[in-house]
């Protein structure tokens, strides 16, 4: 009996020990924090970064980072947390791309079909070459085509709607002639093109389809292409900001996002933790924890390289553009998939290294500085897993050449401004002669104000300007519509009258009250 008994307490224990050794020890990531905290830290105190700022770092299957720093609303002192939705801008397209790929594989979907097929009633000038123009080479950038009316219409005016952009689509669209047909060149167009096939074919639109398709399947609660959901739900959205000024001082910008101008290739609000979602998807080809969310082989497809590019984003060489996603080589020498977004006031990236299955993710709500602290910061997580062993020094080295090369920047941006003020006015008639409203059957109305003396403000749809100040031209004037990017309006004077004005090359005609 004794004999037994001890034979059953020896199997125990070593079944005990055997189930000791198999059970995998948790990755301890504690030296990864303290470094990177470190640096960041370094980073926003030698930049002097008030803006607000939002990232995840993922490895593997988890979260393994997550900060939150600055102001998402210096006028209400809103700080950013991990509630707080940043807009990303660009980094839309590898989710509008997705949801194609998905739309195509369940049959809802043809990405093999022309341009021409899709759009039967528009009649393509044969040298745009419509019926070779296919949903994929609208995807991959390589549609050989460029039609910017329909680009200033989704993105910033937010004048627009499906008669509208389809005429524009069949009036304006032009030969890229730096890139033909097959040859890349990156653009909004193809993926504001592709929206409009959306809601054609499936009589939805492209916002309602990112939400079925792709946020709801990951459960991405704080997600949205709308930004009245924001608003209806009592989301804390962070507001652009600058930071481009001598004393480094936080600026609100009045330019925001709305509902009209969120659109299919930079149209999305989101919080680092739902894109950190997205980023372990993506990292465990379409699983999340033991559930396959999406098909293994769509994912796989879409990070591939399907176009050759050669581009490069500061220290990062680009070398192919899949399905919304680059790939380029860090001066690391890694693979880096990634996509980036820009507009005034945010900054945004999303990247990640398949090779070491590690994901970052960065928001700002600045888009001058805060793109230089976002490179830096997703930069030095991915080589911190690549196993650069000069990481510390290396990334000081790189805060101070950034902080000089932003303070040249800053300096740069005064002077232009010093000269615009220098330009002598070319307006030919009294400054009130040129107010009034002008109209584009395709374009919508352009106001100009005038608001005393030399002081002529102009405005379209969303976009209002800062004072104008003098232009090149006889009878025209420069205006920022957009904060810190400058466009001239040309007036048509006859016979001592204003009858038409042209911006962003395209005529408006004066309406006679």
């Amino acid at each position: 009996m004794k004999k037994e008994i001890f034979s059953i307490s020896l199997l125990t224990l070593s079944l005990f020990f055997l189930s000791c050794s198999t059970t995998p020890k948790k990755p301890d990531y504690s030296e990864f924090n303290t470094s990177y905290s470190e640096f960041l830290e370094s980073a926003v105190k030698e930049l002097g970064t008030k803006h607000g700022l939002s990232l995840a770092v993922v490895k593997d299957d988890q979260v393994i980072f997550e900060h939150y720093h600055g102001l998402a609303n210096i006028d209400k002192g809103i700080k950013v947390d991990e509630n707080t939705l940043f807009y990303i801008a660009s980094a839309t397209k590898s989710f509008t791309a997705l949801s194609a790929l998905i739309l195509e594989n369940k049959g809802k979907l043809d990405l093999d079909k022309s341009l021409s097929a899709y759009f039967p009633e528009v009649n393509f000038a044969p040298e745009l070459k419509a019926d070779h123009i296919t949903g994929h080479d609208l995807l991959l950038h390589t549609s050989g085509i460029k039609n910017w009316p329909i680009i200033n219409s989704t993105a910033y005016t937010g004048i627009h709607d499906q008669n509208q952009l389809l005429e524009q689509l069949s009036q304006l669209t032009k030969v890229n002639q730096k890139a033909p047909h097959g040859k890349f060149q990156y653009s909004n167009l193809g993926y504001n093109i592709l929206s409009m096939i959306m809601e054609r074919e499936l009589d939805t639109d492209w916002q309602s389809v990112l939400e079925e398709e792709i946020f709801n399947p990951l459960q991405m609660n704080r997600t949205t292409a709308r930004m009245s959901t924001a608003d209806q739900n009592g989301w804390e959205v962070a507001k652009p900001h600058s930071q481009l000024n001598d004393q480094n001082t936080l600026e609100r910008l009045l330019l925001e996002k709305k509902d009209n101008t969120m659109h299919a290739a930079g149209g999305m609000i989101t919080t680092s933790r739902d894109m950190a979602r997205w980023l372990i998807m993506e990292l465990n080809n379409g699983k999340i924890g033991n559930k396959q969310i999406f098909d293994t082989d769509l994912i796989k497809k879409s990070v591939l390289s399907h176009v050759r590019q050669d581009r490069k984003y500061m220290e990062l060489k680009r070398f192919g553009y899949g399905y919304g996603w680059n790939q380029g080589t860090t001066n690391h020498g890694d693979t880096l998939v990634h996509h980036f977004g820009g507009y005034v006031g945010f900054h945004s990236e999303v990247s990640f290294m398949p090779s070491k299955k590690v994901g970052v993710v960065v928001m700002a709500n600045e888009s001058d500085t805060g793109r230089y602290l976002s490179f830096l910061l997703t930069s030095y997580a991915i080589d911190y897993f690549s196993g650069r062993k000069d990481i510390d020094v290396y990334y000081q080295n790189k805060l101070k050449e950034y902080s000089k090369t932003i303070a040249t920047f800053k300096e740069n941006v005064k002077e232009h401004y010093i000269k615009l003020v220098e330009r002598q006015w070319q307006l030919e008639l009294p400054f009130s002669s040129y107010a009034g409203k002008y109209t584009s059957d395709l374009f919508g109305t352009l106001i100009i104000e005038h608001l005393g003396g030399n002081r002529l403000i102009a405005s379209s749809g969303n976009l209002k300007s800062v004072d104008a100040t003098p232009y090149k031209n006889a009878n025209s004037i420069r205006v920022e519509m957009v904060p810190g990017s400058g466009s001239g309006i040309q007036f048509i004077v006859n016979e001592g009258k204003v009858e038409q004005a042209i911006w962003e090359d395209q005529i408006y005609t004066r309406v006679i009250n």
